[in-house]
């Protein structure tokens, strides 16, 4: 409180506070707060609406990729695991996925899903000439390849970052499986990769950069995966996996978004928090807050979700705060898929 001037009253320290500001010059009132949009997010926020208008363009080829299902129920830890930790774990339903890191390596995760990806594009495009059948040995011709597809920067720097996450890849034990009615779980073991040949060399300590004579990267698949693979491929939109580029948090709510829309019961509903919520499909960690968790993941959601539908506004979902029989929860409103069914354009 504050004592007002030739009176003995008091008046309240906010009326006293706008009597003072309203009394200075205006050159001296504070600055509104002003948030900058960088050159990135501008560049970021034309392209997202560039991919909106060329999806309703029929004469525009759609560029497509491919996940395979298990790593759609349960994706890579977005942020960098703690220091020494060797074993990650997510359950979506009665999905379980278990990775266990080598000792001198780390745990898979953000934008390490980059290398799934390519996995499964490779496999796609072997597949369609083998008749379905996903053969032992994948290739591609330089490390520049897997770079450009995902409009990486052709530099030191990204072919490091690109090594790192193949090594992640290549040193995990992955394990699959699903709880029974007794909730036990069954897992299965296997290795991504049995081996690989790429181009920094066969003891994978190289740093060299590709060049021009070395084209013939090589990727030997595990039997288990295969099998995974000739399953089933779900579609995901490539460029807009690019514009998120260094965004695993969105680019894993938009591959998930897209695959739950693509089959959804309409009016289907999915609580934000819960054992069956998105939190928990999705492996969001933290916002466990007694008081403030269940908002600030609120916000985060209505934001992925703002988002998404920068570059698919026909995106037949809407968050739901204000019903009073149900907590906050996603709605499907109807079945929706951003890729298009006509003249598509497979990556290769």
């Amino acid at each position: 409180m504050s004592r007002k001037r030739g009176q003995g009253g008091l008046v309240h320290a906010g009326a006293f506070a706008a009597d003072l500001l309203a009394s200075l010059p205006e050159t001296e009132q504070p600055a509104q707060p002003r948030f900058a949009v960088t050159q990135r997010q501008r560049q970021r926020a034309d392209r997202l609406i560039a991919i909106r208008q060329d999806r309703e363009k029929p004469e525009k080829p759609q560029q497509l990729g491919y996940l395979a299902r298990p790593f759609i129920l349960c994706g890579l830890p977005f942020k960098r695991p703690k220091k020494g930790a060797t074993l990650y774990r997510r359950e979506n339903g009665d999905e379980v996925l278990e990775i266990v890191a080598h000792p001198d390596s780390q745990i898979p995760y953000g934008m390490d899903i980059e290398v799934l990806i390519w996995t499964c594009v490779l496999a796609k495009a072997a597949m369609i000439q083998n008749g379905g059948k996903c053969p032992r040995v994948l290739e591609f011709g330089t490390g520049a390849d897997f770079l450009k597809a995902f409009d990486l920067r052709l530099d030191g720097a990204s072919y490091r970052r690109a090594i790192k996450r193949f090594k992640r890849i290549f040193f995990s034990t992955w394990y699959f499986g699903k709880k029974n009615a007794r909730g036990r779980t069954r897992l299965w073991s296997f290795r991504f990769f049995d081996g690989i040949d790429l181009w920094f060399s066969d003891d994978l300590d190289s740093l060299n950069l590709p060049g021009e004579d070395f084209k013939n990267n090589r990727l030997f698949l595990s039997e288990q995966l295969r099998e995974e693979l000739e399953r089933a491929l779900p579609v995901i939109e490539m460029e807009t996996l690019r514009a998120w580029a260094n965004n695993p948090t969105q680019i894993y709510f938009n591959i998930w978004l897209a695959w739950r829309c693509h089959d959804a019961t309409p009016g289907a509903k999915i609580p934000l928090m819960g054992p069956s919520g998105l939190k928990e499909q999705c492996g969001f960690e933290g916002y466990d807050c007694p008081k403030r968790g269940h908002i600030d993941f609120r916000n985060k959601v209505k934001q992925l979700l703002t988002n998404t539908k920068i570059s698919w506004p026909e995106c037949p979902v809407q968050l739901i705060t204000n019903d009073p029989a149900r907590p906050d929860h996603l709605l499907i409103e109807r079945k929706g898929s951003p890729i298009r069914q006509r003249n598509p354009k497979r990556l290769t």
